[in-house]
């Protein structure tokens, strides 16, 4: 199945109707650079009793951080909501927005092969499989099934045979597609992705916490030469996008995102999910849902349990969010309740004079020594990591990094011997190893109730 481009005047329609489904009668308000929350929330239109049951099943799970937001601010807030955690698979619906910027322009076009752009692999694609288009990346209908970077173990073990499906005609959820999109989105705009997405989606937003060192490009060229590009990101700045996206892409008076990308891109474009299908629909990078409790809403979805939830009807973005570092896990179907929870809670409209206070997230960070350059070489080389591959340990002018396959952290000594990872948070201290084999290899400690506190770093 080809699908309806975008520009065609056909599909006017189509976006009236769907117009009056996902947007809201009155503009949603936007935050200002910092975040405001409500002092009562029943001036917020919630119930105060029924918010205390979604606090209390989140505080009852394995999730890190909550936002909640209502006309652009804070119901409630848990966790660490300014620290930089994995974003998963969310990393889609950010190329999502660049490419509605870029389509706009005319840079990029829906209807553009790979045969036409030159697109390839190390595993040489076939004539039929380079008729794909953009368009049928954006939707995972691309007909291409190749290994790819950043892939987990069921999204290849369950790739369709090679040439079974031609090029629009059926979905599958495989990250060959999501990360072309990066290589195409290079190639033909002439941009830096990363450079790209600060510029023009960070930036006019405020975001709080991001930097372009954020993303980080995961090469696996033993797969395929196409990058997985991955994101950090805090919790309030993915609240802001998830805003961003509330508001047809309008943020103030800046129109960021095309509003009529937007509708599309959280449109249902497939229903043919297979193993998905308890997620109803797929747009373009988006999951979109007929409904939770009635109401319609669209998603981002990061495994383990990061999520940027938009529900229009009720002017409300949640994100959720699991610490993965560590192995943290909070399933779909939790991650439902909770949103079943908000939107009982949910009792009527904001109070016109409802009051505000500055949002003041509380996190503690520890207390920070220097150390000399002689203790910092002592500490410096590869790591091997029992089951995530090697960490490299480096000292660039005087400020030490962690290289990891999921990005890069700066480390902050804490004593002679320990060190703080920033985002990742759990404690690096570094032995010297008690033999040979020991050397450069890490050991992580575990609490008894299995959970990590710390890395013990033998050099």
């Amino acid at each position: 199945m080809k699908l309806i481009n975008l520009k065609s005047n056909k599909f006017i329609i189509i976006i009236v109707l769907l117009t009056s489904l996902f947007t809201v009668d009155v503009q949603a308000q936007i935050p200002g650079r910092q975040w405001e929350q409500y002092q009562n929330v029943t001036d917020a239109g919630f119930s105060e009793e029924k918010l205390a049951l979604v606090s209390q099943q989140f505080n009852n799970s394995q999730g890190s951080a909550l936002m909640v937001v209502h006309s652009g601010k804070v119901v409630i807030a848990h966790g660490d909501i300014t620290r930089r955690y994995m974003v998963h698979s969310i990393r889609k619906a950010f190329m999502n927005a660049l490419y509605g910027i870029y389509v706009d322009r005319g840079t990029l076009n829906l209807d553009a092969t790979l045969q036409s752009m030159g697109i390839d692999d190390i595993n040489p694609l076939t004539s039929e499989e380079k008729k794909a288009t953009i368009e049928d990346l954006l939707s995972a209908r691309s007909g291409v099934y190749l290994p790819s970077s950043y892939s987990p173990r069921g999204m290849e073990k369950n790739l369709p045979e090679r040439g079974s499906h031609a090029s629009g005609a059926h979905w599958y959820y495989n990250n060959w597609d999501f990360n072309v999109l990066h290589t195409i989105f290079e190639q033909q705009s002439g941009k830096e992705f990363s450079k790209a997405f600060a510029k023009q989606i960070a930036e006019p937003i405020e975001m709080e916490d991001f930097r372009q060192g954020d993303i980080f490009l995961r090469y696996e060229k033993e797969r395929s030469i196409h990058p997985a590009y991955l994101f950090n990101m805090s919790t309030r700045d993915m609240a802001r996008f998830g805003v961003l996206y509330l508001n047809n892409g309008k943020w103030k008076s800046k129109q960021v995102v095309p509003a009529n990308w937007i509708l599309k891109s959280t449109s249902i474009v497939s229903s043919d999910l297979g193993r998905f299908a308890d997620r109803e629909g797929f747009g373009y990078l988006w999951w979109v849902s007929k409904g939770i409790k009635g109401e319609p809403m669209y998603y981002t979805s990061g495994s383990g349990g990061h999520r940027i939830i938009v529900l229009p009807q009720s002017d409300l973005v949640v994100v959720h969010r699991a610490n993965t570092y560590e192995g943290r896990n909070v399933s779909e179907s939790e991650i439902k309740q909770l949103v079943e929870k908000i939107l009982e809670a949910k009792s009527g409209a904001v109070k016109k004079d409802a009051a505000t206070i500055r949002l003041t997230p509380s996190y503690n960070l520890p207390k920070t020594i220097k150390l000399d350059r002689s203790t910092l070489e002592k500490y410096t080389g590869s790591y091997k990591h029992p089951f995530l591959g090697y960490f490299k340990v480096r000292n660039e002018k005087h400020k030490m990094f962690l290289d990891t396959n999921v990005g890069v952290f700066r480390l902050f000594a804490t004593s002679t011997d320990t060190f703080f990872p920033e985002d990742l948070v759990t404690p690096m201290q570094f032995v010297p190893a008690p033999d040979k084999e020991s050397k450069y290899t890490i050991k992580p400690m575990f609490s008894k109730d299995k959970q990590l506190q710390k890395a013990i770093m033998y050099y």
